[in-house]
């Protein structure tokens, strides 16, 4: 933090961020012999101290004298962070001002007033001069945490206050405290100091997206970008409409796969979640509406995470929503395509089969569909009969079923079914691939 007094007051003010102790480590030294002249003046020394776990030189060469805590590395003492430290995203940030009378006199008609600024926003975490300082920090976590601000500092006397705020946003943050009071020459004058900090991301997160007819697998990735231990406590993908979540992070009995001590997430490490969503309330023949409202949807949810770090110290993120390239459809829908009279696609070689294809219509209109069929894309299955067919007129949302004859030529996996669907009405047409995979004996 930096501060600046453009001109002498009466008054000082003071600023710190409150933060989580740590843990003091020690080093201990463990020593061959206790008879050396050297480590029995350490450890009469150490008769003193009010606790074996401070020790410098370690008893672990006597078993039946030694203490639980002596061969720990961590003390029982806390350590005040000396620097301001890292602010993440989804933290709390909480400061405690001390406003202290340095001069003779009395100081009269104090008001304390403290603001946190932003990129986009200005928020007032305390505010003496208003009735409450609740109501005006309605979008900041907690206000000022103490009783009625006096009006009056005697000479020697100080003010303490905290304010808390939670981080929503990234980038530059400042706190601005504003002290206006009554001179002991009956002069009305303000006393303002600013406090910068930087606020960073605490996690990565990364989207994979791969879709499965109406349904998509959603792979996210959880990076960890700050530079302590923390461990994620909750997450939860809320998915969006017209999707439902189904969360497939759990093995056994609904036991999730990072728990434990697995849980726990070191700087850098990276978690990988899976989620499968699912169109809401599925039917067996959804309108056409519901289709174009599935694979039209670009936007898949938000994932909300709560972890814990040093002193479980807690942040919570909720990230914007998760997008997606819609993958649209076509106006001309295969439902379904399969052998007739065999199970699992399975056909004799050079003997003929009929495979059926059911087509719909999901446009706006009308249409007048044909199929012409390309045989030179798949030559070792070749096709009996007509290669041009029609298939008439077709209303919206209507459905027809095409049978066509083929006679594989080589054993194996083949693919069958390379054909273009065409409206001659509109002259829109779809260049099918594929439409199934066969194994031929």
């Amino acid at each position: 933090m930096s501060s600046l007094m453009r001109e002498t007051h009466p008054l000082t003010l003071k600023v710190m961020r409150l933060s989580r102790p740590t843990l003091a480590s020690t080093r201990k030294f463990p020593l061959d012999s206790n008879n050396s002249v050297l480590a029995q003046a350490v450890q009469e020394a150490e008769l003193n101290r009010p606790t074996q776990s401070g020790q410098i030189f370690s008893d672990l060469c006597l078993p039946n004298e030694m203490h639980p805590l002596d061969a720990f590395q961590l003390s029982e003492a806390l350590i005040l962070p000396r620097a301001f430290g890292t602010m993440y995203l989804g933290e709390t940030f909480s400061a405690h001002l001390c406003l202290c009378n340095e001069s003779n006199l009395v100081v009269r008609d104090i008001s304390v007033r403290a603001v946190m600024q932003t990129a986009t926003q200005r928020l007032i975490l305390f505010d003496s001069s208003s009735s409450s300082s609740s109501s005006n920090s309605s979008n900041s976590k907690g206000a000022g945490q103490q009783e009625e601000t006096p009006k009056i500092l005697q000479a020697g006397q100080p003010l303490n206050l905290q304010v808390a705020h939670e981080i929503k946003e990234l980038g530059v943050h400042m706190l601005g405290c504003t002290i206006s009071y009554l001179s002991a020459q009956g002069e009305h004058r303000s006393l303002q100091k600013s406090f910068k900090f930087q606020v960073s991301n605490p996690l990565v997160v990364k989207t994979k997206i791969n879709h499965l007819d109406n349904d998509v697998l959603l792979e996210i990735q959880v990076h960890n970008a700050t530079q302590s231990t923390m461990v994620l406590e909750r997450l939860r993908f809320e998915a969006a409409s017209p999707f439902e979540a189904d969360d497939l992070n759990s093995v056994g009995a609904n036991v999730p796969v990072w728990c434990g001590s697995v849980g726990f997430m070191q700087p850098g490490d990276v978690r990988q979640y899976l989620y499968r969503l699912q169109p809401q309330q599925p039917s067996d023949q959804p309108s056409i509406e519901q289709e174009r409202a599935i694979k039209y949807a670009s936007a898949l949810g938000k994932l909300d995470i709560l972890w814990r770090s040093a002193f479980g110290s807690v942040g919570r993120l909720q990230t914007s929503q998760l997008l997606r390239k819609s993958p649209g459809m076509f106006l001309i829908e295969i439902e379904e395509a399969l052998v007739h009279g065999k199970e699992k696609n399975t056909v004799l070689l050079e003997e003929p089969f009929v495979v059926r294809v059911r087509v719909r219509n999901v446009s706006e209109r009308k249409m007048q569909l044909s199929s012409v069929l390309q045989t030179q894309k798949h030559p070792m299955v070749i096709s009996c009969g007509a290669v041009q067919r029609s298939l008439g007129s077709m209303d919206v949302g209507e459905t027809k079923e095409l049978s066509i004859e083929y006679v594989s030529l080589a054993p194996g996996v083949q693919r069958i079914g390379a054909m273009v669907l065409s409206d001659s009405l509109s002259g829109y047409a779809r260049d099918v691939g594929h439409l199934l995979d066969v194994f031929v004996t």
